[in-house]
This record gives structure tokens, C-alpha cells and sequence, in this order.
């Protein structure tokens, strides 16, 4: 018999990322709601349970957290595009818009690519986190600025560092990503 060492956590992630690489959106026991949840209960778990509760426990290395996060993801859904991408970044980057487009979390922008500086800014428009959130002292999109890093390390291969230089939260209409690359 073997014997499965993944937690709980890590075998629900497991069959969340099995259904976004066969681009199945349909949830088993969901047939009158269906797959999609008010923009409002993903920010309610995205800003309390990932935010302020982990802030409450973890104080100043929330953000830290939270961008691990969604650096993880970023790598998840980075190796997924990249199986189809051909080594083409830009068939990467259509696939990766394409992908948080159908995924609701924002849509995706390249707003600069200076590869002899290895430096990406990337847009994030509509950003789901910071949607509507307004009078903010910093940005808060941590888990999209580890996303788009993760997404970006994938690609290249190379260890990054991903910046949140402008937030919608902030009024600045759009967040706006800053990637180094190390």
C-alpha cells in the first residue's frame, strides 16, 4: 500500500490545478450555484483570512506570506502554460492573459520589457484582490506581486524579485508590477 504524504491542503490544491490544466471549470456539488463566487467572499478570504489574520499572527511578515503564496501559484500556473508555450514569450504571455483573464483574477498586461536590463513591469487591471478597495496607505496586492513573480520565474528560470509599484487600492487605477530579474 503506498502512503500518501501530501496534507489535506496540498492534495485540494493538487485537484484545483488538475481542473485548470484540463480547463474544466465545472465544481462537482455545485449545480445550482455553479462555479462562480461574488468578487466581495473572494476578497472577505483573500483580505481576512490571508491578510489581517495572518497579520494578526504573523505581524510585519504577513505580506511575506501572502506573496509566497501567490508565488506559489505563479510557479503552478507558469508550468502549466509553459507546457504549450514553446519557449516563446510571447505565446507565453498571450497564454498567461489568457489564463488569469478566464480565471478572473485581472487582466494581465506587459506594459515594459527591457530583457538587456532584466527588468518586466506588468499590469494588472481589474485586479480581483483590490477591486473597489479604496484609501489604502500601501499596496496590498502582495499575492498578485508573488503571482506575476512566480509566473515570470517560470519562464526564465531565474530568481526574481517582484515589486508592487502601483495599486488600484492606491487610486492609481491599475496595479502595476515590477519584476527584477535576479
Amino acid at each position: 500500500m503506498l502512503q500518501n504524504n501530501k496534507t489535506d491542503y496540498q492534495l485540494a490544491q493538487q485537484q484545483i490545478l488538475d481542473g485548470i490544466i484540463s480547463g474544466e471549470f465545472g465544481i462537482e456539488n455545485r449545480d445550482e450555484l455553479g462555479p462562480l463566487i461574488p468578487i466581495r467572499l473572494f476578497q472577505v478570504l483573500r483580505m481576512v483570512a490571508l491578510g489581517s489574520n495572518v497579520e494578526d499572527i504573523l505581524g510585519q511578515g504577513a505580506p511575506s506570506l501572502v506573496y509566497h503564496s501567490g508565488h506559489n501559484l505563479g510557479l503552478a500556473l507558469g508550468h502549466i502554460v509553459a507546457a504549450t508555450a514553446d519557449k516563446d514569450l510571447d505565446t507565453y504571455v498571450g497564454k498567461i492573459e489568457q489564463l488569469c483573464r478566464q480565471l478572473s483574477i485581472g487582466l494581465v498586461v506587459p506594459d515594459k520589457v527591457d530583457l538587456n536590463a532584466g527588468v518586466l513591469e506588468l499590469r494588472v487591471d481589474e485586479c480581483v484582490s483590490c477591486a473597489g478597495i479604496h484609501n489604502v496607505n500601501s499596496p496590498i496586492c502582495h499575492f498578485e506581486a508573488g503571482m506575476v513573480g512566480g509566473i515570470v520565474k517560470t519562464f526564465f528560470n531565474r530568481n526574481v524579485k517582484a515589486t508592487e509599484t502601483k495599486c488600484n487600492a492606491l487610486g492609481d487605477k491599475t496595479c502595476l508590477i515590477r519584476v527584477d530579474l535576479l
